[in-house]
């Protein structure tokens, strides 16, 4: 540690921002490339039917076929064509224009699959697949051709399944349920956020307080731009894994300030009559605490890992924010948050002490903690 405590790290506070730009750069344009291919704005993020409604088929195969990789597969693969059928497509544009007045092409018609696990257990258990409702800006209100097409589909697989005795069943999710749970999540997010600013506050200062913050927000936002990139699907388990960074990453920013406190009221003792040079205190603060900070991260990194590459479907959806939330955690809490603290404090004792006399423009004399 000692070779790391003459490392002027809050100082590169323009260097730090250049990874976060990066990352926004590259979301920005996948967001876009997939949003103009669909000719739909909800297309640039894959929006899962948490928050975007949709449907979910439910075939009661029984655990002699599924538990059977090749029945399993066998199964799947026909399923799957039906749902990706041009075909049906082509009935549900020919229903659309007919009956509606709607002119939809034969993609928009088309199934996009979103999910697949299965549920259940023995003679009940069933593979359960998830896919998009056909868009908004192409369906009526009232879901009419999703409803139509989840009809044809359905009668389709009880065809094919009737002597095997298969239930199979379909149901969606309208865009009004879809609507209400993504008002919820951001009054759960922002109520966390808020008593997180207060807490910091009460514990330490307001520029502690809005370091903390604004480096939440950036590891949300970088969860976000990462989740865009890799195409996760964004749903209720990215909700969870949102609130449990914006609980988890903020120990390690805390850990800093509690160092960085701790070492002002050292050098405040050593000399009260020197100015303070927060730059060098914020830095060795850093070192001290990056052997916790690292070990930290780790720790949990590797955990979260393991559920990510041995996890079900939705186990991974929660998993991978979250990894991407640790590492924008672990950066934010050693280089934004204090960087952003001393940009704001530096500014504000410059101008007390220009005040009262005791500096000019003179660079601050530090009297520093020592370890």
């Amino acid at each position: 540690m000692k070779k790391l405590e003459n490392l002027k790290i809050v100082e590169k506070h323009g260097i730090w921002a250049i990874a976060p730009v990066i990352i926004f750069l590259v979301a920005v344009i996948v967001f876009t490339s997939f949003a103009v291919t669909n000719k739909d704005l909800s297309k640039g993020m894959n929006i899962g039917i948490d928050f975007a409604g949709g449907s979910i088929l439910t075939v009661e195969l029984g655990s002699d076929i599924l538990n059977d990789n090749d029945k399993y597969n066998e199964n799947y693969k026909y399923i799957e064509s039906v749902l990706t059928s041009e075909e049906i497509a082509n009935q549900i544009v020919a229903i659309a224009k007919e009956e509606f007045g709607i002119e939809i092409s034969a993609s928009a018609a088309v199934a996009s699959i979103s999910y697949v696990q299965t549920s259940g257990s023995d003679a009940d258990m069933s593979l359960v697949i998830k896919y998009d409702n056909i868009s908004s800006t192409f369906d009526t209100k009232a879901n009419d051709l999703t409803n139509r097409r989840n009809e044809i589909l359905r009668a389709q697989l009880t065809e094919h399944y009737e002597e095997s005795g298969v239930t199979v069943s379909t149901s969606y999710i309208g865009a009004t349920a879809s609507l209400a749970l993504i008002k919820t999540a951001l009054k759960a997010v922002g109520i966390t956020i808020l008593l997180i600013l207060i807490y910091i506050m009460f514990r330490f200062e307001i520029w502690s307080g809005i370091s903390a913050i604004v480096a939440l927000i950036h590891d949300v936002a970088i969860m976000v731009f990462l989740v865009i990139i890799f195409r996760i699907q964004i749903n209720s388990a990215f909700i969870a894994a949102i609130i449990t960074i914006v609980s988890y990453s903020i120990n390690n920013t805390i850990v800093v300030f509690d160092r960085v406190r701790e070492n002002r009221k050292k050098a405040i003792a050593e000399d009260k009559r020197s100015v303070i040079d927060n730059n060098k205190i914020v830095n060795e603060s850093i070192v001290q605490t990056l052997t916790r900070s690292i070990n930290s991260t780790i720790t949990t990194m590797i955990a979260i890992t393991l559920f990510a590459i041995i996890g079900t479907a939705s186990v991974r959806e929660f998993a991978l924010p979250v990894i991407f939330g640790l590492l924008a955690g672990f950066y934010s809490s050693l280089v934004i948050a204090p960087s952003l603290y001393c940009l704001m404090k530096n500014s504000v004792d410059k101008r007390k002490n220009v005040k009262k006399g005791i500096v000019k423009n003179d660079k601050p004399k530090y009297a520093g903690a020592k370890n």
